[in-house]
């Protein structure tokens, strides 16, 4: 299950924001955030630490209990210090985005890191 934000009213794509689950259950996700304020292109883009680009890979968990939805836990990479993520866009067109992706997001509440890598994504516009 994988979708991307709404399809741009101008020829300038701002941000791309894009996420999945890995079940039906949506349990378990992974979303990716970029904001570009001069427009999103076909290239790579990677955050380290603490860059000033606005990128984000984003693993989260869904807490459960009694079957209802009591929180999230999330990973993040590219935003702290010892992380990464690497996004490249192969395709920006009209249909949605396409890339992939690869980091490593730092555990939140941890001390451990999680590897990322051979992503890949094909997301339609909402």
């Amino acid at each position: 299950m994988v979708n991307t934000n709404d399809k741009p009213s101008s020829d300038v794509v701002n941000f791309v924001v894009i996420g999945g689950y890995e079940k039906q259950d949506m349990i378990k996700g992974f979303g990716i955030d970029l904001q570009l304020a001069d427009g999103a292109k076909e290239t790579t883009y990677t955050a380290t630490g603490n860059t000033a680009l606005a990128l984000h890979g984003k693993y989260y968990i869904q807490n459960m209990k009694d079957g209802k939805i009591v929180g999230t836990t999330g990973y993040n990479g590219g935003t702290s210090e010892g992380t990464f993520f690497t996004l490249t866009i192969t395709s920006l067109t009209k249909w949605g985005v396409k890339g992939t992706f690869s980091g490593k997001p730092k555990l939140v509440g941890d001390d451990g890191y999680a590897d990322i890598t051979e992503g890949k994504f094909s997301a339609p516009y909402n």
